[in-house]
């Protein structure tokens, strides 16, 4: 006859040591995981970004095009209704009449002129101290996760776009 004199499982001491083992990867993961958001953010930002110095680029050919691409400051018809200042060939940092107009941005987006108009400035976050804002309600709420799109201050030079993710 077969008798069993071994019992079967786990003793309450390799559980407690497997339960440790899995909280130290929890907790080593889970920064990972919580940081997706600001990722997120950072994302949706360098997407703006490029999209911004796309269209910086495509005004620039228009300039090209017209003859105009040398001039400090002009303005330049760059669809049957759309006026597009620019500077040295691209759209200057006018959220009037600047790069707003070439890309075209909507009200899910803050934007406005910082330091004195020589930068534009773009977040989706309602923010104070910077002139004309525009309210929105889109989910990035941080305020200093932004970006500043800074036309070319000089002939052959190109525009900048430059990121604030401090806190995305």
């Amino acid at each position: 006859m077969y008798s069993r004199n071994k019992q079967q499982g786990f003793t309450l001491i390799e559980l407690v040591v497997i339960i440790v083992i899995l909280g130290v990867l929890a907790v080593t993961a889970a920064p990972k995981f919580i940081n997706v958001n600001a990722d997120a953010n950072i994302a949706i930002l360098e997407s703006v970004g490029g999209t911004l110095l796309s269209g910086a680029n495509l005004v620039y050919g228009k300039s090209i095009i017209q003859g105009v691409q040398t001039e400090v400051s002009t303005n330049i018809k760059f669809d049957d209704s759309t006026d597009i200042n620019i500077k040295y060939g691209y759209p200057t940092a006018n959220r009037a009449t600047g790069i707003a107009n070439a890309v075209e941005l909507g009200d899910d987006w803050a934007y406005g002129d910082t330091f004195g108009g020589g930068a534009f400035f773009l977040t989706r976050s309602s923010l104070a101290g910077f002139s004309g804002i525009t309210n929105n309600n889109i989910p990035i709420t941080r305020t200093n996760c932004f970006l500043t799109y800074i036309a070319p201050v000089a002939e052959g030079l190109l525009p900048t776009v430059t990121y604030n993710t401090d806190d995305c």
